[in-house]
């Protein structure tokens, strides 16, 4: 517990934290207040937290099992939303949008709809008619633009982890206290121990306790009754997601978990970076590509015959396991990416025990 204890203390007066902490509250207060809905009555606009309420009080007379009659319904009280010929909307509340644009013939190129679509028909985008009167519909504005904030979150959060926590080795070797340290067993076993749970410790508890901030935030400005909504509310695929499948199941449990797992490959695999290098520059530059990777994948994208398994290897690394994904939601996606995510924190720990707890060169041994 004392070596815990230091080990946390480091971690905690290292300015880094404290200025990733602030970022990542600031980008995120940003992305909320930017994303705040509108409301074009005709009339005049309504923004910002009145026009949130104003939707949530509307949704909240039409809250239950979405059904054609419901539809119906909005659209006799509302009429269909009207958009510009860039997509901006200029007519429409949450209500009539939704509708307009999943439960209409609307498209991206006319921008405009002119019949309502039966649940049952093939071209509907809510699914087939198995899904008929099994949606349930709540206001689920506010969690659908969730993701993009835990986005925001996740690059902000992952940028301060590996800054903090990429010289945690490779500073002693910098400062020559190393060969001091490795020279003992503790200091090759119990100390990494030690360093690894306060690590994932403040890794876990600042992106959990930020996340956790946000989503109270959320419930607050949107209401907690777009939970129980179904996933397809939220623009899940519905050959995708099954139809039980709720707003805050996926939460719980698809989005939790794997923004926890990914934080773990994320801690695992800095702490095993910096256990073999002697620059923390030159670690923080590995570490930095790693949490990168993905993004630079992307914006370099060369397919090959190999394209399938980097996509795989890809899916587990922690840029994307933090970061909410509802476009996917096969059991076997999420079963491969934590087999791939688990393999990266096995290499991880590895590397820590290889150039840490077993590489004894610099005693000339």
């Amino acid at each position: 517990m004392m070596l815990l204890r230091t080990e946390l203390e480091k971690l905690w007066k290292r300015p880094a934290l404290w200025i990733g902490f602030t970022v990542s509250l600031l980008v995120g207060g940003f992305l909320t207040w930017s994303m705040l809905p509108m409301v074009y009555t005709g009339e005049g606009t309504i923004s910002g937290l009145k026009a949130a309420a104003y939707n949530r009080r509307l949704a909240a007379e039409y809250e239950g099992y979405l059904t054609e009659e419901k539809a119906e319904a909005i659209i006799s009280r509302f009429g269909f939303a009207r958009y510009d010929e860039e997509g901006g909307c200029v007519y429409g509340n949450f209500l009539n949008r939704f509708v307009t644009e999943k439960m209409t013939d609307y498209s991206g190129d006319k921008r405009k709809a002119e019949r309502l679509i039966s649940l049952s028909e093939k071209d509907s985008w809510l699914g087939a008619c198995t899904y008929k009167d099994h949606i349930y519909f709540a206001y689920t504005e506010g969690w659908d633009e969730l993701w993009e904030i835990f986005m925001g979150l996740a690059v902000v959060w992952g940028i301060t982890l590996v800054v903090l926590l990429s010289p945690v080795y490779s500073s002693d070797r910098m400062l020559r206290t190393a060969p001091v340290i490795r020279a003992s067993a503790e200091g090759r076993r119990k100390m990494v121990v030690a360093r690894l749970a306060a690590s994932w410790i403040v890794a876990a508890g600042g992106y959990l306790l930020i996340g956790g901030l946000f989503f109270l935030i959320c419930g607050l400005i949107y209401g907690f009754e777009g939970l129980k909504a179904n996933m397809l509310c939220l623009g899940a695929m519905p050959y995708i997601w099954p139809e039980s499948v709720t707003v805050g199941a996926f939460w719980a449990r698809a989005c939790l978990p794997r923004a926890v797992l990914g934080i773990t490959v994320l801690v695992f695999s800095l702490s095993g970076i910096s256990a073999y290098c002697g620059r923390s520059l030159t670690s923080v530059c590995l570490s930095a590509l790693l949490f990168a990777f993905p993004v630079i994948r992307k914006m370099l994208w060369i397919r090959t015959f190999l394209t399938p398994l980097f996509s795989l290897l890809v899916n587990g690394m922690p840029f994307y396991m933090m970061i909410p994904l509802y476009e996917d939601g096969r059991k076997a996606f999420w079963i491969l990416q934590a087999v791939v995510a688990m393999l990266f924190c096995l290499a991880g720990l590895w590397m820590v025990y290889s150039g840490w707890c077993r590489n004894r060169k610099e005693y000339g041994k």
